[in-house]
């Protein structure tokens, strides 16, 4: 018997391994297919004509499709398993993307029919959000049952870093395809929609052979036992979906994190969408003008989301090490860091290089340590193994609504003042100001569940 513990739990072991590598990849390569557009949405508003409000609501639609596409496949994964839908996710992306790089073709700038053009690369990219909807929740369900929840803040701050790297990784690529080596190779702006594709598409291939559902799928004992509310084991029948759904949108623990969530992505892609327009802006005010451009393309490759990075793995880590697995106390510390910074950075003077930098990597640091905190960590911890994806597509469905708001909300702020150089300056303190709050009111919403932490047995003694 023990020696047959002991190989059990080396082969428990080698799985999570492989179970965690092929997720982190998995989940890195989604955003090939989804942060390419911002590399040649200038390209597309000079080809086609096309306004800058006009090429946004590409953005705008993906967000409201993949906010739609979290609630609804956040539950298919729980009844159907991760594998299956992330890996339709993978299929449904890699055609859309080819279908824009085709229609791009077939119809190139200055061809005529513009606005024809227009509603079908829309329609592409917002079906683009549905399916790229397919990939966290599921990735989240996988993970909450192949890791025990007394280990799961280091883990899932580890698998946070994937989307992180992979932001950087698709800009760095697209930005590759579109300079001179890759014009060498023959291709021009539309490849980013391609090459990214058949990257993707090859992952996905990848993904389906080497990951498995759960433990008991390849004969392995469960590594926890959730006090289900309706009594059963979890992972031992597949919820129905609706009954799911139930238990997902009567739990208040998941509306609180929703709603914090809600809250940050409104920060968060403030500052991923409008930080590039804001130090141009402020370029041509000040007397540098050179070196924020140089670092308007650096902050839009690296520093943000590498800002990012050691806050996702120390938040993780922090909650197990020292709240005994509790989420909310440093969720929000950190938010109410990321909402002080976010009100003083318009602030900074323009010319002093480093410390604007430096601010720059803090906002990332505090605003993805929670951000994996609330949709990786919290989702597993309040929707259980039986209803992770379904909890994870709940919060994040909310934060891409934030996402929307910020995008029509801070286009709005930012032209109140009018449109010179002056003006718009101060459009952007105010609208960096209203974030810095918004982050703040979400860290006060979370302290109303300080003390809630997860609720599982752990059966597993092999980590």
């Amino acid at each position: 018997m023990g020696k047959w513990a002991d190989r059990s739990a080396g082969d428990l072991r080698r799985w999570q391994y492989r179970i965690f590598a092929t997720v982190w990849i998995t989940y890195f390569a989604y955003y090939l297919c989804r942060f390419n557009l911002s590399i040649v949405k200038g390209t597309l508003i000079k080809g086609y004509t096309w306004s800058e409000i006009e090429v946004g609501w590409a953005f705008t639609t993906l967000a409201l499709a993949y906010a739609l596409g979290q609630m609804i496949n956040g539950q298919l994964a729980d009844r159907f398993g991760g594998r299956r839908i992330a890996t339709l996710g993978v299929a449904g992306s890699v055609v859309m993307n080819l279908a824009v790089f085709v229609l791009l073709m077939v119809a190139p700038p200055g061809i005529g029919h513009s606005r024809l053009v227009f509603w079908l690369f829309i329609s592409f990219w917002g079906v683009n959000g549905l399916f790229q909807s397919m990939g966290w929740s599921s990735m989240v369900r996988i993970m909450a049952h192949w890791y025990p929840t007394r280990i799961r803040g280091k883990v899932m701050g580890a698998m946070g870093t994937c989307y992180l790297l992979g932001n950087a990784f698709t800009w760095l690529v697209c930005l590759i395809l579109i300079s001179h080596f890759g014009q060498q190779l023959g291709l021009d702006w539309r490849s980013v929609f391609l090459v990214p594709a058949v990257i993707f598409a090859l992952v996905g291939v990848f993904f389906f052979v080497m990951i498995r559902n759960r433990p008991e799928d390849v004969g392995l004992p469960a590594v926890d036992i959730d006090r289900e509310p309706h009594g059963n084991t979890a992972g031992e029948v597949a919820p129905r979906i609706f009954d799911n759904f139930i238990l997902t949108v009567r739990n208040p623990h998941l509306w609180i994190i929703a709603g914090t969530f809600f809250l940050l992505d409104l920060t968060r892609y403030g500052f991923v969408n409008w930080l590039p327009g804001y130090l141009t802006e402020a370029a041509s005010v000040g007397q540098d003008a050179e070196w924020l451009k140089t670092l308007k393309m650096i902050v839009k490759v690296c520093v943000l989301p590498l800002g990012g990075v050691p806050g996702v793995l120390l938040a993780g880590w922090v909650t197990d090490k020292f709240f005994g697995g509790r989420r909310a106390p440093v969720i929000v510390i950190m938010l109410l860091m990321l909402g002080v910074l976010s009100i003083c950075f318009p602030f900074i003077p323009a010319d002093n290089t480093w410390l604007l930098v430096a601010v720059i990597a803090m906002v990332g640091f505090f605003t993805y340590g929670p951000h994996i905190l609330m949709v990786g960590h919290a989702a597993q911890d309040f929707g259980k193994k039986s209803g992770a994806g379904g909890a994870a597509g709940f919060i994040d469905a909310w934060g891409y609504v934030g996402v929307a708001v910020a995008g029509v909300g801070a286009g709005a702020l930012i032209g109140w003042y009018g449109d010179d150089p002056v003006s718009k300056q101060h459009g952007y303190e105010l609208t960096f100001v209203v974030f810095g709050f918004a982050a703040i009111l979400g860290g006060l919403l979370t302290s109303l569940i300080w003390k809630v932490g997860p609720d599982t047995d752990d059966v597993d003694a092999t980590n």
